[in-house]
């Protein structure tokens, strides 16, 4: 990011004597504008026809408005409709890189969620605002969202998270799940020379890119190069489409049907994305489509992980819940109450190894009222021969 920083800020130097140009010549242009508007409106008020020598200068104005220097690709500060229309006006090319996905995923409202779906599938949408009309927005975004898992599962259980969930943006994303378990410590020894170099020469394709996007702001982004595929990428592709439809045969979520439909273009782009960066030449090669579709598989195993957890966390607090129950009633069998920690104690010896396990399990046995737990007891209630809730711990 500090590269990233370093380059936006070097170019906005070069350019600032263009952007204070362009600033004056725009107040110029809207003074102007405001002008003739209001001659126009004075007749129009005196019930005499508009002068076509009005007419005709505004539309000239509106065929000359002043034309914005080169703009950098930005990184948003505030991820806001309004503040992506008016970059777009810049430039096309937006990065949005939150800190913490948890504080910004609740920010995102309709709007934005239409909005990044239609980004990611090249359909530009409409913005009106009161005195410029309907004008189309059509932004290029990259979007690197890091949230811990509890977090967002916390997050799909939202309202706001599960109309994401329906209308399919999280099966636009790729996933990379970090799984605690199998990570590696970061190295505390300072990288070797030949690190540092590979470093370089990443930064160095990455301003590559970054004066490209400048060059298309200036020519249009209709010029941009078209790719192909090589005859033997062709039927990678294909290959790649029959190993996913033999993964919807197996049944999943609607969520994940969504992902999977989303993972033909996943792959072409993935494939695409990495000859480019790569700086290879001629079309894109069966080599390329086959590391891009293991990429894209790997990212739905993880997306279907997170989906599915919360079910499974849910199955095992019911399976804990039960044997829990076994235990009070029928191995130990409590007649009236019996100490919180000791119940603890007694469930940790059948696999419920962590408190939380322990809490959860209760928590369900509680919710049916088998039990109340309260002031550091597990009190049990009785129920009679037709059902009914005689009391806690038997009959009041």
């Amino acid at each position: 990011m500090n590269h990233r920083r370093a380059l936006i800020a070097a170019h906005d130097k070069e350019t600032l004597a263009a952007w204070q140009e362009y600033k004056g010549r725009m107040t110029a242009w809207h003074a102007e504008y405001a002008g003739t508007q209001r001659a126009i409106g004075k007749l129009g008020s005196k019930g005499l026809p508009p002068n076509d020598a009005f007419v005709s200068r505004l539309v000239e104005l509106e065929q000359n408005r002043p034309k914005a220097p080169p703009s950098p690709p930005r990184t948003l500060e505030r991820f806001t409709f309004v503040a992506v229309k008016e970059q777009t006006d810049q430039n096309r090319a937006l990065l949005i890189a939150p800190d913490e996905g948890s504080a910004f995923l609740p920010e995102l409202g309709k709007d934005l969620i239409g909005l990044l779906c239609s980004s990611w599938s090249g359909i530009p949408i409409s913005f009106s605002r009161r005195g410029t009309g309907v004008t189309m927005v059509d932004p290029k975004i990259t979007m690197v969202v890091p949230i811990q898992p509890d977090r967002l599962l916390a997050f799909w259980r939202t309202p706001q998270g599960r109309h994401a969930l329906e209308i399919g943006l999280f099966a636009r994303f790729l996933w990379y799940f970090a799984d605690p378990s199998i990570v590696e410590p970061a190295p505390t020894d300072l990288p070797d020379v030949l690190a540092l170099a590979e470093m370089q020469e990443f930064l160095g394709r990455c301003e590559h890119y970054f004066h490209e996007q400048i060059r298309l702001q200036q020519v249009g982004w209709e010029g941009q190069k078209i790719l192909t595929f090589s005859p033997r990428a062709g039927r990678a592709l294909e290959g790649a489409d029959r190993r996913i439809g033999s993964i919807r045969l197996e049944g999943a979520s609607s969520s994940e049907m969504a992902s999977l439909n989303k993972l033909h273009e996943q792959i072409i782009r993935h494939a695409a994305r990495h000859h480019e960066f790569e700086g290879e030449e001629g079309p894109i090669t069966a080599e390329r489509v086959e590391c891009a579709e293991e990429i894209a598989l790997w990212s739905y195993e993880n997306f279907s992980l997170l989906i599915n957890s919360e079910a499974q966390a849910l199955s095992r607090t019911d399976e804990d819940a039960d044997r829990l129950h076994d235990l009070l009633f029928r191995d130990l069998r409590v007649r009236d109450k019996i100490p919180e920690d000791v119940l603890r104690e007694r469930a940790f010896n059948i696999g419920m190894a962590t408190q939380g396990q322990f809490k959860k399990a209760l928590a369900k046995l509680c919710a049916e009222e088998e039990v109340c737990a309260k002031d550091g007891m597990v009190h049990l209630n009785r129920r009679d021969s037709v059902g009914h809730l005689l009391g806690r711990g038997g009959v009041f």
